[in-house]
């Protein structure tokens, strides 16, 4: 595994969010531990020219927060992240980024969520996702890009009867049964 230096301002993300509970557990580890603790972090490229990471915001944000200017990352090459599925659900997850301006590990700065925020907006949206790219019903995902065509698709269930929207101001709306409705008003 070969390791190198990379700085946290150049360093990308694969997410929108950070748990606030895990944050904090790890900047208290890095008091404790002065970051002697803790492995090298695993990043990729997703395609885009961005060596991003592929697991670790919240050290590579607590360092960064601290002060650290560098972190010592490595080329994952876990089949976790490498196989054909991981690759477009991490690629999802860049575009996601692209989109909000997510580019870089200080742009999370305001998006420490607690955890049941976290878990909806971030892991609701991951499992919401998952299902949209594996779907293998192209006609209905065809079908749900119209059904409101001034927002983003990024999601649905897998009986394929619900279907998650974004807007360019990252309100999430949801279209169940003929409706689009505003999902949820506390997005921060």
């Amino acid at each position: 595994m070969e390791i190198f230096e990379i700085s946290l301002e150049t360093l990308g993300v694969t997410q929108l969010y950070l748990n606030q509970r895990k944050l904090a557990a790890v900047k208290d580890k890095i008091q404790q531990e002065d970051f002697a603790g803790f492995a090298p972090l695993p990043v990729s490229d997703f395609g885009d020219g961005v060596t991003a990471l592929t697991d670790g915001h919240h050290r590579a944000f607590a360092a960064w927060q601290m002060g650290k200017k560098s972190t010592e990352v490595y080329w994952d090459k876990d089949p976790n992240t490498v196989g054909k599925l991981s690759q477009r659900l991490y690629r999802m997850e860049r575009k996601w980024c692209q989109q909000t301006g997510i580019q870089k590990i200080a742009d999370l700065e305001s998006r420490i969520l607690q955890p049941p925020a976290y878990e909806f907006f971030w892991l609701e949206r991951c499992r919401r996702g998952y299902n949209l790219i594996t779907t293998r019903n192209q006609k209905a995902l065809e079908r749900a890009k119209t059904l409101a065509p001034e927002l983003t698709l990024y999601g649905t269930e897998r009986d394929l009867r619900t279907f998650y929207f974004e807007d360019d101001q990252n309100r999430l709306f949801k279209y169940y049964d003929g409706e689009l409705l505003p999902e949820r008003g506390d997005n921060f």
